[in-house]
């Protein structure tokens, strides 16, 4: 069955297909804060309470079969360390959700398979979920692509805010999720460019959607092109 970015649901930083009873988050980054400290950067923030919290959000808010981890849930390069607890305290919390993890492998997670099983992407029906550093030369076809990798923001009224991204990617569509880890700053796409993303999903981005999350709703706004005209 062929899925349409119209039928899909936002929020919490996760992107929910109903048909395929499947939600998906990226960029948790998980040893962020840590290392921000070793590299001499005080940080009153508690990174294990605030992602555990923000899981509990999407699959209370969802109640999805599948939660999908959709790339850079680590975050350093050189080992996973403790982060490896937090991942595995993250994995418990969608289990007892009645849900299934997935992971799927981001550029930062060189370390990532030392603890938990995780592949290079995932499929749902017509939906493939990857990270989005780059285009794996096994790649299925699918109508919709979900990827992280970029952590887009938005910026209104001088407020910037995550947002999800959607568009077109060849035959098919792309959707962009933001980083699940409110420490990650992203990138800011009201004047951005195609170029301008590292992430070769997204190719032309004139006529690409954005959607922002609110207290009691989500905005889906018109293409891009006509989107910086607004603010």
């Amino acid at each position: 069955m062929t899925v349409g970015t119209d039928d899909l649901r936002f929020g919490a930083r996760a992107v929910y297909f109903p048909d395929e009873d499947v939600a998906s988050v990226s960029d948790l980054h998980v040893g962020l804060a840590e290392a921000a400290r070793r590299d001499g950067t005080a940080l009153p923030f508690d990174e294990e309470t605030a992602l555990e919290e923000a899981v509990r959000d999407v699959v209370v808010r969802f109640d999805p079969s599948t939660l999908v981890f959709d790339g850079d849930v680590q975050h350093s390069f050189g080992g996973i360390g403790d982060a490896g607890e937090t991942v595995r305290r993250l994995e418990r919390v969608v289990e007892e959700s009645g849900a299934e993890p997935v992971f799927v492998e981001g550029n930062h997670d060189t370390d990532l398979d030392a603890v938990v099983e995780s592949h290079t992407w995932h499929q749902e029906g017509d939906a493939v979920f990857v990270h989005g550093d780059t285009v794996p030369a096994n790649l299925p076809d699918a109508s919709v692509y979900v990827v992280g990798h970029d952590h887009p923001t938005v910026e209104i009224e001088g407020q910037k805010q995550p947002c999800f991204l959607h568009g077109p990617y060849e035959d098919a569509s792309v959707v962009m999720t933001p980083s699940l880890n409110p420490l990650c700053e992203g990138v800011v796409v009201n004047e951005m460019r195609a170029r301008d993303f590292m992430s070769p999903f997204v190719r032309d981005f004139d006529p690409f959607r954005v959607a922002v999350e609110t207290e009691d709703d989500v905005l889906r706004f018109p293409p891009i092109e006509e989107f910086r005209r607004m603010l």
